[in-house]
């Protein structure tokens, strides 16, 4: 299930490269009014949801900073219906009393909620594309080695693979307190399916290759994904948890949400 929100400004304005953490404050403000914070951060080590954001047509990078638009939009995305349910009122509540949100150095209110149309997926097999970044670390690699403990599909596949069950497994079984036993497989496209893929607006000019490393800012550090399009094969009910809460690691802090292309 799937909430659109749409922030209006009074005019553009400048936010750090690191944004993410601003829409981070902003879920927490949400969860906060509508009674549900305690639910979502103490003590939880997975979030069920994840979120993505669009910075408005007029985005460009100046001096170091992200020039935004004077409408921004934001993608949340749970399994959950009760933190659906919390998310939505809480958003209510803010556009209710026109409450004003601090974004970098700019303030926003929101404008408009919709609920998007569900997608449900009935297949062993979907071609996926990140909206946003995908996140994913070797948990049996130090952090301190940043292009080894961030791991992405183009570095090593089999080990990625690897990475990819144990963490999408262990988050399944917290989150939904089942078993997680199911058996994921990532694979790139191929040249052909890559090229053909490029004819159309689906993927943007600008790769290259299907899987495009992307290094970020965020909570003053920086972060190691990727964005790209790819075949995700396993279970239906493993794939649907995926699109439904994320890929990788770092989805309540704005990593991992994902678009369905084809099934």
């Amino acid at each position: 299930m799937r909430f659109k929100i749409n922030f209006i400004s009074s005019h553009s304005f400048s936010i750090p490269r690191d944004y993410r953490r601003y829409f981070v404050s902003f879920l927490k403000t949400v969860f906060t009014r509508s009674g549900f914070y305690e639910n979502l951060y103490e003590n939880k080590k997975f979030k069920p949801f994840t979120f993505s954001v669009w910075l408005g047509d007029k985005f460009e990078i100046e001096n170091g900073k992200i020039q935004t638009g004077e409408i921004l939009s934001f993608l949340f995305s749970s399994n959950d219906p009760i933190v659906f349910t919390n998310f939505y009122n809480g958003v209510i509540d803010l556009k209710q009393k026109r409450k004003n949100i601090a974004i970098g150095e700019g303030k926003v209110e929101v404008t408009e909620i919709s609920l998007l149309p569900p997608r449900r997926i009935n297949s062993n097999k979907v071609l996926f594309k990140t909206i946003g970044i995908c996140v994913m670390s070797d948990p049996e690699v130090s952090a301190d080695d940043f292009h080894k403990w961030y791991i992405l599909p183009t570095d090593n596949l089999e080990r990625f693979n690897q990475v990819l069950n144990q963490r999408i497994n262990m988050r399944y079984e917290f989150l939904t307190g089942r078993k997680g036993d199911f058996f994921l497989k990532l694979t790139p496209l191929s040249d052909e399916e890559f090229k053909i893929l490029k004819l159309s607006p689906i993927i943007s000019k600008n790769f290259k290759t299907p899987i495009k490393e992307t290094i970020v800012e965020h909570y003053e550090g920086f972060v190691r994904g990727f964005r790209g399009v790819f075949w995700l094969e396993g279970e239906a009910e493993i794939l649907q948890f995926i699109y439904d809460c994320g890929l990788g690691v770092r989805t309540g802090q704005g990593f991992g949400l994902l678009e369905i292309l084809s099934q």
